[in-house]
């Protein structure tokens, strides 16, 4: 009896998905994971992303979707507003800069998860697929539900880092019946007016 009850565990090991394929998968699938939600916070933060299910450390979270566009050309020549330039991600992969345009709202997740320079739960990696690279959140430390997802944005001075705002706005939360009728890119530019990028 002892030898089948290790064999069972065996295969459940085996069954189980590592983060790698998990982000893999839902890569794939241009999908985001189940156990997670959009909230609106409050008016300094507009929108966040929020565990209903709880993440270990390790685990994969989110992919931050978009256009995957090289910088041979410089963004300078293209057309972004402030409210859309908040939405680009600089990175370095294999040499080479390139910057994910996210700044077309999508109903993608990983878009809205917010800053947390002090304790962050995620870190940002580059997972490579086909030989393209993806942007993915992974858990470096537990999430339970409830909490918010976040991230270290890098260490750029971002204008929200330095803001100090009243008790009142902090606080200030907006049931569905009172929540403004704006998109991602008005609560942006009222946050961000400007238009810093994320560089790494």
């Amino acid at each position: 009896m002892a030898n089948i009850g290790s064999s069972m565990e065996r295969v459940r090991k085996k069954k189980r998905v590592t983060p790698q394929q998990d982000a893999e998968q839902h890569i794939q699938l241009k999908i985001d994971k189940a156990g997670l939600e959009e909230r609106f916070i409050n008016l300094h933060k507009g929108r966040g992303v929020f565990a209903t299910e709880a993440f270990r450390i390790g685990d994969f979270v989110l992919e931050y979707r978009g256009k995957l566009l090289k910088q041979d050309v410089p963004l300078s020549l293209r057309h972004y507003d402030d409210t859309e330039a908040v939405f680009l991600f600089d990175f370095q992969w294999k040499g080479k800069n390139y910057c994910l345009d996210a700044s077309v709202e999508d109903k993608s997740l990983g878009r809205l998860v917010n800053d947390d320079n002090r304790k962050p739960n995620c870190k940002m990696k580059t997972i490579d697929i086909v030989g393209m690279p993806h942007l993915c959140l992974f858990a470096i430390k537990d999430i339970t539900p409830g909490e918010e997802v976040t991230y270290n944005y890098g260490d750029a001075d971002w204008p929200w880092r330095k803001q100090k705002s009243s008790p009142e706005v902090w606080k200030q939360t907006v049931d569905e019946s009172d929540r403004p009728q704006v998109g991602a890119t008005l609560l942006h530019r009222l946050l961000n007016p400007s238009g810093m990028r994320r560089y790494w």
